[in-house]
């Protein structure tokens, strides 16, 4: 072959390369589907984000597009980093101010959108709150058509709900996205995956039943042979919430096999740990412990699997203690302690960011309602300057104690949540003998004794007629009060520690009062006059003379209780 026919053929082979890198822009009269047409054409170059530029620069030449160029160059670079950087976040902001000028709210709720997937993989949940509720607002008003790719923004939003504890809510957009996806699909699984997992947390199992085996019927016919393998791993909740152990291990065995063989290591690093966790339950304790190494050496190659990593250490700690072994455990609990402490204003617990995804909530509601007001009330000044002039110094003055209004609100509700999240944490401790049972009652005296101080230090300051109208510190001193359930629960433990003391009580003094059986109860184990009448509800004063009775009525027969009656 000549050395010019070889040229030719290097040219032709180099010109056909460089067009097969070059993004297509229609010139269509529906400018969403233009939109969607490039979006198609997303390409994810690496680390060659020169070539990323080159083959997004017809986007930037474009006016209308250049929201599109900065949003696909933010992802780009985060392909580049695999992790947060300040290049992305530049670009992904970019694209939104870009996306607002061009007044094109479709292409705004994109943009959004786009950022929002950014900050969700890589768990900034309270950042990305804010912008998901403008898209909620903004989504509001149209119709599926008028939305750029709808069933995948409304699949994003129904994840993100999820992951928020929204089950309804969530359920709500998935739904929407089921109706546009196109049918027999891996996104189409996908959204139907989500609903069932849904449907499972809401404990409709019957429905999350249904919409999982449809995801792995449909997965299995179109070959996505990963879709499938999550299916079987999501089936597997359902079981293990019936009671079905040896049906989730089935399924969860199957799961990691395929999603091996398809090299999909986070799922396969998610199946291992819902496979310990079972293992576990079912007693198989070695095996359990083996597939969570197997989960571990992929939880640490991303530093976005922390999280992962986390649950797997307190397995193990689990198991350690079932072993009652101590081999590694002062490793494992150090870097548990460094990781919670990494995740706390990230990836925090679930609880929290829930919480954070109301209270964010709740202040843009109160922030658009302000808003509107504002808005409202500057019309009115075009009718009349005086009459405008009056509202306006009504308005500053009533701005005012509002805001006075409501950081004495915030105050009075930081309060509560402290006091509650102080009920939380003991509540959640194991109680499992005598000497835990102490501790928390001690414990829950210590907290009842908190509250009736606030409470009366609330009686004094400005803050009382928000207890008086909410009465959030009376219920929670209320709540504090021990239930007959965990009287039974103390009861039982003391009866294992002390059978003497509590065979006598019961046989020898059958005409006791439940109220002064639990009184010698305490007693016996060393309480306090103080302590022992607000376990009871009653007074100091009643104890004593409770305890005078109860040594009048009971004479010689005292003695067999105690040997010192204070």
């Amino acid at each position: 072959m000549s050395a010019k026919k070889i040229l030719f053929i290097i040219l032709f082979c180099y010109s056909f390369a460089a067009n097969a890198q070059k993004l297509q822009i229609s010139t269509s009269k529906n400018e969403l589907k233009n939109i969607e047409s490039i979006l198609l054409q997303e390409k994810n170059f690496g680390t060659d984000t020169t070539a990323l530029k080159e083959y997004l620069s017809p986007l930037n030449k474009i006016t209308k597009y250049q929201s599109i160029y900065k949003g696909l160059l933010a992802n780009g670079f985060s392909n580049y980093y695999t992790s947060r950087n300040k290049t992305s976040e530049n670009y992904y902001l970019n694209s939104i101010q870009k996306a607002k000028t061009s007044h094109n709210i479709s292409l705004e709720i994109w943009a959004k959108l786009n950022y929002i997937n950014y900050l969700y993989f890589y768990r900034d949940y309270i950042k990305l709150t804010p912008f998901l509720l403008e898209i909620m607002e903004n989504l509001e008003p149209l119709r599926a058509e008028q939305i750029i790719n709808a069933d995948e923004t409304y699949k994003r939003i129904g994840w993100i709900l999820h992951t928020f504890g929204d089950y309804k809510k969530s359920l709500h957009y998935l739904k929407l996205a089921e109706k546009q996806a196109v049918k027999n699909t891996s996104e189409y699984a996908s959204i139907i995956n989500s609903i069932g997992l849904n449907y499972l947390y809401i404990q409709d199992y019957k429905m999350a039943t249904y919409y999982l085996n449809e995801t792995a019927k449909i997965s299995s016919q179109i070959h996505d042979d990963v879709r499938y393998a999550k299916a079987l791993g999501d089936l597997a909740m359902v079981s293990q919430h019936k009671g079905d152990f040896e049906k989730a291990i089935t399924y969860l065995k199957k799961d990691i096999q395929i999603s091996e063989q398809n090299k999909s290591d986070q799922n396969t690093m998610y199946a291992s740990i819902l496979l310990a966790e079972v293992l576990l339950k079912n007693n198989q304790i070695e095996e359990a412990f083996d597939f969570l190494n197997k989960a571990e050496n992929i939880a640490v190659t991303k530093s976005y699997f922390k999280k992962s990593e986390l649950e797997i250490i307190k397995l193990k700690l689990q198991i350690l203690k079932l072993k009652n072994s101590t081999e590694n455990e002062l490793n494992l609990r150090r870097r548990m302690v460094a990781i919670e402490e990494s995740l706390e204003n990230e990836d925090g617990d679930e609880a929290i960011n829930q919480a954070n995804w109301i209270i964010e909530k709740n202040n843009y509601q109160e922030s658009i309602d302000e808003a509107k007001n504002k808005y409202e009330k500057t019309l009115k000044k075009f009718y009349l300057i005086i009459a405008t002039m009056v509202f306006s110094i009504l308005l500053l003055v009533f701005v005012y104690f509002l805001k006075k209004y409501k950081d004495r609100q915030l105050q009075y509700e930081e309060k509560v949540k402290a006091l509650e999240s102080e009920k939380v944490k003991i509540e959640q401790k194991a109680h499992e003998d005598l000497e835990s049972q102490i501790e928390y009652l001690k414990e829950k005296n210590i907290q009842i004794k908190n509250l009736k101080k606030e409470i009366e230090n609330i009686e004094k300051s400005s803050f009382y007629y928000l207890e008086k109208r909410k009465g959030k510190l009376s219920n929670l001193l209320q709540s504090h009060l021990m239930t007959e359930l965990e009287w039974n629960a103390f009861e039982r433990e003391f009866e294992k520690e002390c059978s003497k003391f509590y065979i006598l009580l019961n046989q020898d003094f059958p005409e006791m009062s439940e109220p002064d059986k639990r009184l010698l109860l305490l007693q016996k184990l060393d309480f306090s006059n103080n302590e022992i009448a607000e376990l009871l509800e009653i007074t100091n004063e009643s104890v004593k003379e409770s305890k005078e009775k109860l040594k009048e009525t009971l004479g010689d027969k005292f003695k067999l209780l105690f040997g010192r009656f204070y």
